[in-house]
């Protein structure tokens, strides 16, 4: 049975075009079966790798209909998505988690954080930070104990620096990790703030960083 290819540009899978030689796909952070191939310039995925990655795919005639499907749930966001080693850029902080690892009562994840800015001393706490969770394999949502120094350490430009954070989860759930939010919210008065006296802003809709583990 021929297997259906979708040029991959039309999921914004177009970088995958500057690395002819990949031989894996990943998408939004979690790898799925399948090879790209190229095709006189242009890359494609097969179908099915899409719809592995969340994609609902439907055919009505000669209409084939694409639709991006998320997890949904109490931790569905619009956030800047990745899995882990990947770098993420809301357009002032650069976020990356390193590794994922048990620990005594729960789990330790290390990450890094940079100031992707021009700005000196700039700190999460100040552009918008609103709370750190780790979501399980289960669905249950649990918090960071030791935020504060992620949150407020200053950076100066292009600078950054890495955090082990420590998660307690409920007595008796063995439920593995599933996902790492970083939820930031930015009102107007932030958002005229951030542009007007600092001269910095975001690029994204939703500056949040949503990581799967």
């Amino acid at each position: 049975m021929r297997r259906t290819l979708i040029p991959a540009s039309i999921l914004v899978l177009a970088a995958l075009a500057l690395a002819q030689t990949a031989t894996r796909i990943k998408v939004n952070g979690k790898v799925v079966s399948g090879a790209p191939i190229v095709v006189k310039g242009e890359t494609y995925v097969p179908l099915k790798s899409l719809q592995a990655g969340g994609v609902t795919a439907s055919r009505d005639g000669d209409i084939l209909s694409l639709t991006w499907t998320g997890a949904g749930g109490s931790t569905q966001t619009g956030a800047v998505e990745g899995g882990v080693g990947d770098a993420l850029f809301d357009g002032i902080w650069r976020f990356k988690v390193i590794s994922v690892d048990p620990a005594e009562g729960g789990w330790t994840i290390k990450v890094e954080l940079r100031n992707g800015t021009k700005q000196d001393n700039l700190a999460l706490s100040g552009t918008g930070f609103d709370t750190l969770k780790l979501g399980l394999q289960d669905g249950t949502l649990v918090d960071c104990g030791n935020p504060v120094e992620l949150t407020s350490t200053g950076f100066p430009q292009a600078g950054g620096q890495t955090f082990s954070l420590n998660f307690t989860v409920p007595e008796g759930n063995s439920s593995k990790p599933d996902k790492l939010l970083m939820l930031i919210k930015v009102d107007p008065d932030l958002k005229k703030y951030l542009r007007d006296r600092l001269s910095i802003g975001y690029t994204v809709p939703d500056p949040s960083f949503r990581v799967k583990l």
